[in-house]
């Protein structure tokens, strides 16, 4: 799995993440999971059947995720077997998340304009 994430610009608690499950697989399917439990079956997130997973922190607390892990089960269409990915423990503050032992592909900044800084 690749993780980004993006600081709100004068912000350090708050930040934009990007989960993409399967970046170098063609012809799966996916589905993204959210579980109190690792060792659990997650409930389905509705909608979320995508390579990718976009949230923030914002909505992590609007939602009622705090806490919960995320991860995504991926099927090969040709031979219908099925993987998981790491399992993200998901907080509203990004330093949280980075003390999970979450080690990011990238953390970026916004400036002032919403421009992405590297």
């Amino acid at each position: 799995m690749i993780k980004f994430a993006i600081k709100l610009y004068n912000n350090d608690k708050d930040a934009h993440f990007i989960f993409h499950a399967t970046p170098d697989l063609i012809h799966y399917t996916w589905q993204w999971y959210l579980t109190d439990d690792k060792e659990n079956i997650g409930e389905p997130l509705e909608g979320q059947q995508y390579e990718s997973f976009v949230t923030t922190t914002d909505l992590i607390k609007e939602r009622g995720y705090e806490g919960l892990y995320l991860y995504c089960e991926y099927m090969d269409n040709n031979t219908k077997r099925k993987s998981k990915t790491e399992f993200i423990r998901l907080h509203a503050d990004i330093n949280k998340v980075i003390d999970s032992g979450i080690v990011f592909d990238d953390i970026s900044t916004y400036d002032k304009n919403g421009m992405i800084l590297d």
